[in-house]
């Protein structure tokens, strides 16, 4: 029985993400409203409440998912050699999901979104940095400084490329990204 209600918590939960996901591709984040959420996924207000406290516990709950397959895109390419911040599947996943990114972080981005992406990934960075550092490998500047600027950095670029209409591809971007950061 266990099961059979993990998959019903699960399946609405995924209802509420993609009915939120959904609306702010069309709605600034900010005009959405619980009730918009609950009558696009087709659930009630109580069971809406049951799961979260707010849309922005729906929100924070939803960038678990983003982050975790952000993170697994920069797992996969990090190594001692390389960039700090190995963004070429990044730059593929924003432009394979570009609505959902544009909405939530272009111009109109949501602050709560771009402060939880770029938290993650001066935490990803600084992980990288301090294995480098183990190995032997050492910068000028101090750890922490430079997995913020690294983070606020692609940010900034990732909002850039997106509010730009991707003037260049994925992998494009991932170099450019890398020769600017190199070039800093």
């Amino acid at each position: 029985m266990a099961r059979a209600h993990d998959r019903r918590v699960a399946r609405t939960q995924s209802a509420l993400q993609e009915a939120l996901f959904g609306l702010i591709q069309v709605k600034r984040y900010d005009k959405v409203t619980v009730q918009d959420i609950i009558d696009r996924a087709n659930v009630g207000r109580s069971t809406f409440y049951a799961h979260f406290d707010t849309k922005d516990d729906l929100l924070l709950s939803s960038l678990e998912r983003l982050t975790a397959d952000i993170d697994r895109f920069l797992e996969e390419e990090s190594g001692l050699e390389g960039p700090v911040l190995p963004v070429r599947g990044l730059f593929h996943h924003v432009a394979e999901q570009q609505p959902v990114f544009r909405a939530l972080f272009g111009t109109s981005g949501i602050d709560l979104v771009t402060r939880a992406a770029r938290d993650m990934l001066a935490e990803r960075a600084l992980h990288t940095i301090r294995e480098r550092e183990a190995a032997g490998i050492r910068h000028p500047v101090d750890a922490e400084t430079r997995a913020a600027f690294l983070a606020g950095s692609l940010m900034t670029f990732v909002g850039w490329w997106l509010d730009a209409g991707f003037p260049m591809g994925p992998d494009g971007a991932a170099h450019t990204f890398a020769a600017l950061v190199a070039a800093a």
